[in-house]
């Protein structure tokens, strides 16, 4: 009897040491429309290099003098990167990328100190400016 039950463990071994050796595939194919709007979505977001966020527009004004002026002041007294913009008829100098407006408060309570008529804006920022 114990060479019977000997035999069945060693069979049952082989079996299992079988089937987990065994190399199983699978293949899924999708609809054209779902592999076409899939497509579509990733050529989309591959385009998409910015997210929403916030700024501390420093100055806006119609000087640009003024306004490189301020720029140069501001970079000694703080760290954050500035890039100005002109939209007709004005000058804005910002700073800062900031992904949500707490930290952007944050930071414009300490610019205030120097700046006083700063404030945040909401911007496009690039995801390199992280």
């Amino acid at each position: 009897m114990m060479k019977f039950y000997s035999s069945l463990v060693v069979i049952c071994f082989f079996f299992v040491l079988g089937r987990v050796n065994a190399q199983y595939t699978a293949r899924m194919e999708a609809d054209a429309t779902i592999s076409s709007l899939m497509n579509q979505y990733l050529r989309i977001n591959k385009s998409v290099n910015f997210v929403s966020g916030w700024r501390i527009t420093v100055i806006s004004t119609v000087d640009r003098r003024v306004m490189e002026d301020t720029r140069v002041q501001f970079q000694k007294n703080f760290s954050y990167k500035t890039k100005w913009e002109y939209k007709e008829p004005y000058y804005h100098l910002r700073a800062g990328a900031f992904l949500n407006r707490s930290e952007a408060m944050a930071a414009l309570d300490q610019v205030k100190k120097k700046f006083g008529t700063a404030f945040i804006s909401v911007d496009k920022i690039e995801y390199t400016e992280f």
